[in-house]
């Protein structure tokens, strides 16, 4: 990766006072005040998700009035800022791809890799880190960092699903992370970090004493915000053996499905098959089908040629219109 836009540099200018902040975000100073004082009660809980081991992954929602306001605080000020390349995931960006395709790809074909996660990320984003960037990284007054970090947390942490977090959270090392990336970018190393998975690369091998200095480099960057790597996920990989990131195959020049995911899907196709058979016209069949199809269509951007093929066999069985009552 280009040791260039090693740094997050906000476009906005400071600001000094309230009133300022009200104007750029369309409201007034006593509505922002109010709506700061009133996020428990405009809290509500988000989707589940599921972790990759099934468990599940609370998110969070805002109600109206505070939503939009983090709807206009991400795009006026959040989005007002050029993100270093090496961050990828929760940033929208049209001129640079940043998703987890883009994260394995800048891995690639390396002869050793180093994967880190951090340990709750989300949770263990403080509301003390977010007006960390708030005030020192946009330059911000205290009163005003104050409010909008009061706006952007709630019970002292930033809440996975808000609009406005994902930004947040690529910034939380924003002081600390591009030294750190610089010092890797002098030895050749590539590094790119997809919200709270940080991977290291080397297009040589690195010995004992190389993976030590890096691996203390990665936690000591984490530690300087509190943050803990999950140990359960820390990963050292040679090009000998299968190196993935972000559930992708990098041994290769170009980023591919893992076998185990690619046989997933061509079991989903054959009950498709099945299904067909048995009714065509079905709403889960439907269900079921649009899954596999949407499977199938990720897979043509890593496996084309597999692809391909099981398109063919999904079309075959292409859903029938649903039967209508006299």
């Amino acid at each position: 990766m280009a040791p260039e836009s090693n740094k997050a540099c906000s476009k906005v200018g400071p600001i000094a006072h309230i009133e300022a902040l009200a104007s750029i975000l369309s409201t007034t100073p006593s509505e922002l005040i109010e709506l700061s004082e009133n996020v428990p009660s405009l809290w509500k809980p988000g989707k589940v998700l599921r972790k990759k081991d099934g468990t599940p992954r609370h998110t969070h929602d805002a109600r109206a009035p505070l939503k939009v306001i983090h709807e206009r605080i991400k795009n006026r000020l959040l989005k007002q800022v050029d993100y270093p390349r090496y961050l990828l995931g929760g940033i929208s960006d049209k001129l640079t791809t940043r998703d987890y395709a883009r994260h394995a790809a800048l891995h690639a074909k390396k002869k050793a890799l180093i994967s880190e996660d951090i340990r709750d990320f989300f949770p263990s984003t403080t509301a003390e880190v977010v007006q960390n960037i708030w005030q020192r990284l946009f330059n911000f007054h205290t009163d005003v960092a104050a409010l909008l970090t009061r706006l952007t947390t709630h019970e002292g942490v930033l809440p996975q699903g808000w609009k406005t977090s994902g930004y947040l959270a690529n910034l939380a090392l924003w002081d600390r992370e591009p030294d750190f990336v610089a010092q890797l970018h002098r030895q050749g190393l590539a590094y790119s970090r997809f919200m709270d998975d940080v991977t290291v690369s080397a297009p040589y091998p690195l010995n004992k004493a190389q993976l030590t200095n890096i691996i203390s480099g990665i936690y000591g960057m984490l530690g300087s915000r509190q943050f803990t790597p999950k140990r359960t996920k820390h990963k050292i990989a040679t090009g000998r053996n299968r190196m993935e990131v972000t559930g992708l195959n990098v041994n290769a020049a170009k980023p591919s499905m893992p076998k185990e995911r690619r046989d997933q899907i061509r079991a989903q196709v054959y009950q498709c098959e099945q299904l067909f058979k048995r009714d065509a016209r079905s709403p889960e069949y439907l269900a079921q089908w649009r899954k596999a199809s949407g499977n199938v269509g990720t897979m043509k951007r890593f496996n084309p040629g597999e692809a391909k093929n099981l398109r063919t066999r999904l079309t075959a069985v292409k859903p029938r219109p649903p039967r209508t009552s006299n």
